[in-house]
């Protein structure tokens, strides 16, 4: 079924590429067909949610990804991922690409790392019951959701310590706690809940039911440890949360819409080079009028540096950027892959971001568990 649908996408005399852009839960079968017969592919983030006897398999994720990636390393083709931190203009361009610089040039380690990406998403109590769109009902949420973006963007500045430790091995270890659908009359105000008949608990016993749907917000902590030795090397946190401010103002969803329920981001990264260096972004939506779909970005880049040690930096700068589209990085992705030069969101790139996914939704399961990364 899967190769009539892809074969129909195209003519046979012509070459064929596939952009996989369905729901999480069918990426691995439309990928999985394009690796088996050496398709070039594109799949939307995150790569894939395994789902088995139709709830959400977290465990599975690397097993899966191992195996596509050797076959895709057998078939030749080249498949990439869509998302958005691969070629963002302030996330790569300005952030990592300084944070690599003054870590190769100066031998000196990412030692802490905090990261909030707030996804201002309002969904109502009963659309998460019937969303087919982000659905929850599955026992995924955020962390396969837009979450993904951002946990590939800590993996890439996490992975800037090995141009210091080439050899030595780390452990990553997380520890998560969430909120789901069945917590959300407590946390939204009543009389604003009212406004949308949303102001009674959907689910009132539903004590049994608290992990049934996919999490809307994760909080989580992390330590990077080194294998020989347990020394620590870098602390810090990750947190993806929906329940942050919205735009939204509208009882039903609208058809007409790209952004149906509301969402307006803001993240909030920063990075340290111990006592050296640090970098902290603040990049956030700005609404233009009253088009839920006119939406831009504005981005302000503050440094601190021991510039009486680093005679070239300055104790503090602080740039500004306006204007921004999220969608400016994806265009450039996808130019790349269409004319066949795109390196730097491969499949094979996203093993460890996967493996980072795999470990936070499953750390879920027992809030406060401490779920380990063995390789990082």
């Amino acid at each position: 079924m899967i190769g009539a649908a892809v074969r129909q996408l195209g003519l046979p005399e012509l070459p064929m590429k596939v952009y996989i852009a369905t729901e999480v839960q069918a990426h691995e079968a439309y990928l999985r067909h394009c690796v088996e017969n050496g398709i070039d592919s594109l799949v939307e983030k995150p790569v894939l949610a395994p789902l088995v006897d139709g709830r959400f398999a977290p465990s599975r994720i690397t097993e899966v990804m191992q195996d596509l990636i050797a076959q895709a390393d057998r078939t030749g083709a080249k498949h990439s991922v869509m998302t958005l931190s691969r070629y963002h203009r302030i996330y790569n361009g300005e952030v990592i690409r300084s944070l690599e610089e003054r870590v190769r040039d100066w031998q000196a380690p990412v030692t802490s790392l905090h990261l909030r990406a707030a996804g201002g998403v309002w969904n109502l109590q009963r659309e998460y019951e019937s969303r087919d769109d982000h659905p929850y009902r599955h026992g995924y949420g955020m962390m396969m959701h837009g979450a993904y973006h951002y946990v590939d963007l800590a993996v890439q500045c996490l992975s800037l310590n090995k141009l210091v430790f080439p050899h030595r091995r780390f452990r990553l270890e997380v520890s998560s706690f969430g909120a789901f659908p069945a917590d959300q009359h407590l946390r939204i105000p009543n009389p604003t809940a009212r406004r949308f008949k949303d102001g009674q608990p959907r689910w009132p016993h539903a004590e049994n039911l608290a992990h049934s749907f996919g999490e809307t917000d994760i909080t989580a902590t992390f330590r990077l440890v080194d294998v020989a030795s347990e020394r620590t090397l870098t602390v810090g946190t990750l947190s993806f949360e929906q329940t942050t401010p919205s735009i939204r103002n509208w009882q039903d969803l609208p058809d007409d819409v790209y952004n149906k329920n509301g969402r307006t981001s803001s993240v909030d990264l920063e990075a340290q080079l111990s006592t050296l260096y640090s970098t902290h972004v603040h990049c956030y939506d700005v609404p233009r009028g009253q088009n839920t779909d006119r939406i831009d970005a504005f981005a302000r880049l503050t440094t601190r540096a021991n510039a009486a040690l680093l005679r070239q930096e300055t104790y503090t700068s602080v740039k500004t950027f306006d204007g921004l589209f999220h969608s400016d990085s994806n265009r450039e992705l996808m130019e790349n892959w269409l004319r066949g030069t795109e390196s730097r969101s491969t499949l094979s790139a996203h093993l460890l971001p996967m493996k980072v996914t795999e470990a936070l939704a499953s750390s879920l399961g027992t809030p406060g568990r401490t779920v380990e990364i063995a390789e990082f």
